[in-house]
């Protein structure tokens, strides 16, 4: 079997999808490589394709009509990209719901993707149970990210960025010993977009967070910083030790601040609080 198909029967099988029937969608799914900056697609289209993150990281968009969006995620390989109904296709209903979110590859990437026939055909092979099992699982990160968004909606600049940065450093982040170092090129446009604010309040405050020594750029990637490791090199007298010990609290607050307003704003107490990088 080629290496893209496999990866992507085992992503499927991690996603309840009996061996069987995952190798079944696996071999009838088309696999495509998108460039860096490439739309896969847009928000408003139709939901009638499955898409399958195989290699590589992509931006998750919500967009209004004004045309402003705001990035709510950045998918890794291994995820599922859109939100195809799996329970609606198994049912073969006739209404296809559209993709509430756009995705836009960050990075060069291969994405799988199988259609909805395929899906509805694979899908009608299973007990009632297994279907269920299905749904929740390939809904719970949309579940998340609309969590994420309106969490967002109750927070200032600052605290929705301070939580941004942990959450890219909690599912992107490589040990070292200054502390999570960010292999993704990220620019002060996409902390803006993640957040919902302008390039020059974005960076300010990234700017604030570098004085402090809790957030900063070295050779060209962001590192988020253990409070017990070395401090980065915008930060190298005593003066600025309150700053630092402020922005750490800010960053162990903002750990927590956003799925707690979530539980507030929808009454879900199942959301799962986040812990923080940085101070937690």
């Amino acid at each position: 079997m080629d290496a893209s198909l496999a990866s992507l029967q085992d992503v499927l099988e991690r996603f309840d999808w009996p061996a069987d029937v995952a190798a079944t969608l696996a071999a009838s799914a088309h696999v495509i490589g998108y460039e860096r900056g490439a739309s896969i697609f847009h928000a408003g289209e139709p939901a009638d394709l499955l898409y399958v993150l195989l290699s590589g990281e992509v931006k998750l968009y919500y967009g209004n009509r004004d045309g402003a969006r705001l990035l709510v995620g950045i998918a890794r390989r291994g995820q599922l990209l859109g939100g195809m109904d799996v329970d609606a296709a198994a049912r073969s209903d006739d209404e296809h719901p559209n993709q509430f979110f756009g995705a836009q590859a960050l990075s060069r990437c291969t994405v799988a993707i199988i259609t909805r026939a395929r899906v509805a055909a694979a899908a009608r092979q299973l007990d009632t149970g297994a279907v269920l099992k299905l749904v929740h699982r390939t809904k719970a990160d949309s579940e998340r990210l609309s969590a994420r968004m309106l969490a967002f909606l109750l927070m200032n600049v600052r605290s929705r960025l301070t939580y941004a940065i942990n959450e890219v450093a909690a599912s992107f982040g490589i040990d070292d010993p200054r502390g999570k170092l960010i292999p993704l090129r990220l620019s002060h446009e996409d902390f803006g977009e993640m957040v919902g604010a302008s390039r020059p309040m974005v960076s300010k405050h990234l700017k604030e967070f570098a004085r402090a020594g809790v957030f900063y750029k070295q050779d060209g990637r962001y590192i988020l910083a253990d409070r017990h490791a070395a401090v980065g090199p915008v930060q190298s007298s005593t003066s600025s030790t309150r700053p630092r010990a402020v922005a750490e609290r800010g960053f162990r607050d903002a750990g927590r601040t956003p799925l707690r307003l979530a539980q507030q704003a929808t009454g879900d107490s199942a959301l799962p609080a986040r812990k923080a990088i940085v101070g937690g």
